[in-house]
């Protein structure tokens, strides 16, 4: 074969290996591009998902936190605030050092903003506390500043990080795949400088997904770790790196979403349990009269019985309780009120007379002051009875062995007042910061939620109730009812 044969068929057999080769080297140049694009978001995403999850978690305890003071009007409840804000600030900050995009930062910045409006309000609150308490101020707090400005954009940055996540892992399968193709087209028709590069690339590559395989297994073992603390995940794992992560992922995510539904459970047990132990104390109360009346009039020397305005405190006791189960049936938040306009003086008048009997047996003497005339206010009639009768029977238990009761009503311009002052051993120093909680009592008998509901009432009328010592024995109770230019005095 002469050299010019030789270099005839040597000739496109060396070009083509040229080309090949450059073609090689270009691929692999591009997959390794490839890979460090891919295994670069996926990494960045995966701590924005981890810190974005850690931050929801944060929030969400605060929130619980909050829910827990609401249904408990309990201060402590918000003893753990300061802790919980210390480790959702840090939780933030975690968040924002991994935000890479413009949305993650715009989203962050909102959680940053309404992070730091709603802990102020909370501290101006607790350090000037309303006179009609903070109750109103933290639910209107929670609903306008920490759901939409805080906890809303942090689950948007969560839902955008998990979002980030799946499209690196599809873009890293769809270069996996595109390599095997190539890795086959270069077997076929590769040549002596084809094989070469083929190996070349092959090295590149491996060396790329090995590094690229090792991180995300070292986040699938943290994802695993947080997940099987939970009891999320079985025995097994997935061998795919790329399944061992989305497996992991969905774990967290439903360790948040069973972590959102059991606090949801949570509260509204919580409600259940505290308007059937309140459903329970109140309807004692109208029953106590039922059973005072048919005692007074079976023990009345001569006459008849029951007299009829007898009869009619019965109608009305009766009518009371069919009210107070029917309110139970709306467990999951207190009664809203449904005013209308009524004499005060004449509903205390009527709770007079649903204890007169008792106050009769214990030797107790009851008095109104009626010298202001008849005071008119807006509000709902059943349930401030209900606070005049819970007050005055309390004021009987303080005094078994006789005593007297003195009540007064009167209206200025800003509220309507009711005072009911007694003549018994007043307030237990024991208990005297902590008369209106619930499950507080002096009584044996006694559920300690008479006041707690009392104090709920007044303040979903936007009044006030208050307790303190008479300066001569005693104690006396002041329900303060603001008119709103919707109460008036006759």
């Amino acid at each position: 074969m002469t050299n010019q044969t030789v270099t005839r068929v040597a000739a496109p057999i060396a070009a083509l290996s040229a080309l090949l080769l450059v073609l090689s080297v270009v691929a692999a140049w591009y997959v390794w591009d490839m890979q460090e694009r891919a295994s670069g978001p996926i990494a960045s995403s995966v701590a924005s998902v981890t810190a974005a999850q850690e931050l929801e978690i944060s929030i969400r305890e605060v929130s619980h936190q909050f829910n827990r003071y609401l249904i408990m009007l309990d201060r402590k409840h918000l003893e753990p605030v300061p802790r919980l804000k210390a480790r959702t600030a840090a939780a933030l900050a975690n968040a924002e050092a991994s935000s890479t995009s413009p949305a993650e930062e715009a989203l962050m910045r909102r959680t940053r903003q309404g992070y730091e409006r709603f802990f102020a309000e909370y501290e101006r609150l607790l350090a000037h506390p309303p006179r009609e308490g903070m109750y109103s101020e933290i639910i209107k707090l929670t609903d306008t500043v920490l759901t939409p400005e805080i906890v809303e954009p942090a689950h948007e940055y969560l839902r955008l990080n998990e979002g980030s996540l799946t499209q690196a892992s599809d873009t890293n399968q769809q270069l996996a795949r595109r390599l095997v193709f190539g890795m086959v087209a270069v077997g076929l028709f590769g040549s002596a400088g084809g094989l070469l590069g083929g190996w070349v690339i092959a090295a590149t590559v491996r060396r790329n997904i090995a590094r690229t395989e090792a991180r995300l297994l070292m986040t699938a073992e943290e994802l695993d770790r947080a997940a099987r603390r939970q009891g999320l995940l079985g025995g097994g794992d997935p061998a795919d790196p790329l399944d061992r992560v989305s497996v992991s992922v969905s774990a967290v995510i439903e360790r948040l979403r069973e972590t959102e539904r059991a606090a949801l459970r949570a509260e509204q047990l919580a409600w259940v349990g505290q308007m059937a132990a309140g459903i329970a104390h109140e309807i004692r109360n109208p029953l106590m009269a039922i059973k005072l009346l048919v005692q007074a009039g079976a023990e009345r020397p001569g006459g008849p019985a029951l007299r009829p305005r007898d009869f009619g405190v019965l109608d009305e006791e009766i009518c009371r309780l069919e009210q107070i189960v029917s309110g139970f049936l709306d467990f999951a938040r207190p009664p809203r009120p449904n005013p209308r306009q009524f004499d005060a003086l004449e509903s205390v008048a009527q709770a007079l007379d649903g204890v007169q009997p008792r106050a009769e047996l214990q030797g107790v003497s009851l008095e109104l002051d009626r010298t202001g005339g008849p005071v008119v206010v807006s509000a709902d009639p059943n349930q401030l009875r209900q606070v005049f009768l819970n007050l005055l029977i309390n004021a009987l238990d303080a005094q078994p062995r006789g005593g007297s009761i003195r009540l007064a009503v009167r209206a200025d311009r800003s509220a309507v007042v009711l005072t009911v002052a007694d003549a018994g051993p007043g307030i237990a120093p024991g208990v005297a910061d902590r008369i209106f909680e619930p499950f507080v009592s002096t009584k044996e008998s006694g559920l300690g939620l008479g006041l707690s509901i009392c104090r709920r009432i007044a303040e979903a009328h936007g009044g006030t109730l208050s307790a303190g010592d008479r300066p001569g024995g005693g104690a006396v109770f002041t329900l303060r009812i603001p008119t709103g230019g919707a109460a008036l005095s006759a």
